[in-house]
């Protein structure tokens, strides 16, 4: 998720005041956008769940920056599409309600479960005898008492729904799984619980009734599912901190659904979308080089015929390469791709074979010898091939444009610069 290009002053923002956003306050607001807000430690959370969390102190101050302006900028984005979805009253839908219970529950039914777990313990006695059993195998120890563990933990839970299926007085209507069955038909009753076959079974995935049998193994499942939530909340679990986070993450993730059916209502979309962009459609060839670079045309030429004499160009790239990664590396540079290198160099590697080394090549970094280890051809895709790519780019260049409209209707502030004071102006305006 990206806005588009960042102004001068947006980039200026970013290297001076970010690397400074790590000692801010944890209820420090960063920025505002429309009524919410982005503090502190909105940001810091967000770096804590980062794919990039566990090397971030590993990192310098220009590269954390980055990450962190990176962030800051998705959350943004994420609060301007929560806004849009909620003036569109994506909230209110009855999917979302749906989807925010059935969190809500699996809240409650995880709370218990682990409650159950707690519980359990082995005996001294027990204990002793399984030490005694396994003595100086330690690992076979740890796998037994797990084992013990887990057999423990099927038998209380089974007790435990049974006993809760008395005192809800569940009852169940399995003779009412037959054909012609319609979603609304009960399946299922307690106190303060229930069940229809719509709740258990997709109708719209499965027109036709699937099989009794797994009709009736989704029933019982739901039913401990409904059991155990029921009572976590009876106990007063509170759970509504959780479910306030998930819906606050999953109305973004909706908005994205409906601008995407927007944008991409079917696949004359992508095939338009394709037939106006040719260039996606190229692989560009690629290239595993190796290269040898000196300073001057005479040295390059003594390389070249030491090579021709077999000494290995890998060998004096090691010894003698300018180039400070090729030198560290031997010789090899890894991968390339066209149109990502010197193109007098790219112009050679196409028309060499595998294994041949170049002539002399000067460029403004030197006099190189250059040899393809091996290559990828390129080619061109096909639109079957390319719909999900497709449909990513389309995404990516609306929404750049899109988010940009919304911070028009919501206002994005920017509250922290480096003179202290807030302006709109941080934020390209």
């Amino acid at each position: 998720m990206s806005f588009a290009k960042p102004t001068f002053l947006l980039l200026l923002f970013l290297a001076i005041v970010l690397p400074g956003i790590a000692s801010a306050k944890a209820s420090e607001v960063l920025v505002t956008v429309g009524p919410e807000s982005v503090t502190a430690a909105d940001l810091e959370t967000a770096v804590r769940s980062s794919p990039f969390a566990t090397q971030f102190n590993t990192m310098d101050e220009p590269e954390q920056a980055v990450l962190r302006g990176s962030l800051l900028k998705r959350l943004v984005a994420l609060r301007l599409l929560r806004l849009e979805a909620r003036a569109r009253g994506l909230d209110r839908r009855p999917e979302f309600l749906q989807e925010l219970e059935d969190y809500r529950t699996s809240r409650l039914y995880r709370y218990y479960i682990q409650k159950l777990r707690e519980q359990l313990t082995i005996s001294q006695d027990k204990l002793d005898e399984l030490k005694e059993t396994y003595k100086g195998q330690p690992d076979a120890l740890e796998a037994a008492k797990a084992s013990m563990l887990s057999e423990d933990f099927k038998k209380l839970r089974l007790l435990s729904l049974q006993m809760l299926r008395e005192k809800q007085h569940v009852v169940f209507y399995t003779d009412r799984i037959a054909e012609g069955i319609t979603p609304d038909t009960l399946l299922m009753q307690g106190d303060k619980i229930s069940l229809r076959y719509g709740d258990i079974v997709d109708v719209d995935e499965f027109p036709k009734m699937p099989d009794k049998e797994w009709v009736e193994e989704q029933l019982y499942q739901r039913t401990e599912l409904l059991l155990f939530a029921q009572a976590a909340a009876d106990e007063g679990v509170d759970v509504s901190a959780a479910v306030e986070d998930y819906a606050n993450e999953l109305l973004p993730a909706m908005m994205m659904e409906e601008l995407e059916q927007e944008w991409i209502p079917d696949d004359a979309a992508l095939k338009a979308y394709f037939d106006a962009n040719p260039e996606l459609a190229q692989v560009p060839e690629r290239w595993h080089v190796g290269q040898l670079v000196v300073s001057s045309y005479a040295q390059a030429a003594a390389m070249r015929r030491r090579i021709e004499q077999g000494e290995s160009l890998f060998v004096l790239a090691g010894r003698y390469s300018i180039d400070p990664w090729g030198r560290s590396h031997n010789g090899d540079m890894g991968w390339f791709k066209e149109g990502e290198g010197v193109p007098a160099i790219e112009q050679r590697l196409k028309s060499m074979a595998d294994g041949e080394v170049s002539d002399i090549i000067h460029t403004g970094k030197g006099y190189h010898l250059v040899t393809v280890i091996e290559r990828r051809p390129g080619k061109t895709r096909s639109f079957a091939s390319m719909k999900d790519k497709l449909r990513q780019s389309i995404v990516d260049e609306k929404l750049a444009t899109y988010l940009q409209s919304l911070q028009e209707k919501y206002p994005v502030e920017w509250k922290i610069l480096a003179n202290g004071e807030s302006g709109k102006e941080a934020a390209g305006g």
